[in-house]
């Protein structure tokens, strides 16, 4: 016998697309339910990666001082996701790299975003960080970033300062070669960035081995540490300068900072808000204030490399960026200057 089933009612067109959005919506809540079989743990998941990246730890001797460790330097390098020009890459070296190298190597991957329709040119970008967690190691940056200096070896903080010579040598004789060894690279564009004591390393690298590097960044450089010790090395880079060949390439240096840090910041008009409470002393921080307020700063250098021969150099300023915020636009300077022919 067959069972004779009532029909099916018909429905308005749009009141059955209205029940079907419902459904819908209700599938999408079931799936984000943490209880549902097919929702997967957030704990158990993978970590991100950046695609085309890759890191080696290169050890180097410890910092000066009564049974110091070796160090570990994280190299961390992101290559083009295209084939290289007949040239090789250019390359960006990227001080504080555990800070730095995630978003300047996304920043170049970005420049290929719409396919090989839209050609365009990247750059391996290079982080020299450390191997530990940090995302700053304030200790090891205070000593590799700062040049050698007469007087105390610490800061007001008691860490080791002077070793920029050694790390500049560190680059020089261990991360270059591997990065080149590796990598079909174009020797002629090698861009050195550094930002705040990092932007005081590769003015001190500038000045002082002129020419290792073909473009170098200095964003916000602290220009004012030990009372503008790394100026006194502009007589000697200019007179280097002056001793090249006609022919010689030029050397770019580009100098950056927040437009907050040109200028003093201006008192809130604001009446009606109480008068912050005064903050606890700190004689290090003090310290810092006062060198950079009588220290010779940017103006001092550009008055003094201006018409240096062979140097193109310029100057930038971030509208509203402060000396934090005034990085990462700093850096994608660098990564354009780096690119650039």
């Amino acid at each position: 016998m067959q069972l004779a089933l009532p029909p099916l009612p018909t429905l308005p067109l749009a009141q059955l697309a209205d029940i079907t959005r419902r459904r819908l919506l209700g599938l999408g809540a079931a799936l984000a339910l943490p209880g549902c079989a097919w929702h997967s743990s957030l704990k158990d998941a993978p970590p991100v990666t950046l695609p085309g990246t890759r890191q080696l730890d290169l050890r180097a001797p410890g910092m000066p001082g009564p049974g110091a460790p070796e160090r570990v330097h994280r190299i961390m390098v992101a290559v083009p996701p295209a084939p290289p020009p007949p040239q090789g890459y250019p390359v960006l070296y990227l001080l504080d790299g555990n800070l730095l190298f995630t978003p300047t190597a996304q920043l170049m991957r970005n420049r290929f975003a719409r396919g090989p329709s839209v050609p365009t040119q990247g750059a391996v970008v290079v982080g020299l960080g450390y191997a530990d967690s940090q995302v700053l190691d304030l200790a090891a940056r205070s000593y590799d970033y700062t040049p050698p200096a007469p007087g105390p070896a610490t800061d007001a903080r008691g860490r080791a300062e002077g070793g920029a010579d050694h790390f500049l040598d560190f680059i020089d004789q261990q991360v270059r070669p591997l990065v080149e060894g590796s990598l079909p690279i174009d020797t002629a564009r090698q861009t050195f960035f550094g930002h705040s004591y990092g932007g005081l390393c590769v003015l001190h690298a500038l000045l002082t081995r002129p020419g290792r590097f073909g473009r170098y960044v200095a964003a916000s450089p602290s220009i004012w540490w030990r009372d503008g010790l790394v100026l006194q090395a502009l007589p000697g880079f200019l007179a280097h300068a002056a001793s090249q060949a006609k022919d010689a390439p030029a050397l770019r240096l580009l100098v950056t900072q927040g437009e907050r840090e040109a200028r003093p910041v201006a008192p809130s008009t604001q009446a009606s808000r109480p008068a912050p409470s005064p903050p606890a002393s700190d004689p290090a921080r003090d310290a810092i204030r006062r060198q950079r307020q009588n220290a010779p700063g940017i103006p001092a250098l550009m008055e003094g490399l201006r018409g240096a021969p062979d140097l193109e150099l310029r100057y930038a300023s971030f509208p509203g960026a402060d000396h934090g915020s005034a990085m990462l636009p700093a850096a994608q300077q660098a990564l354009a200057m780096a690119i650039k022919d």
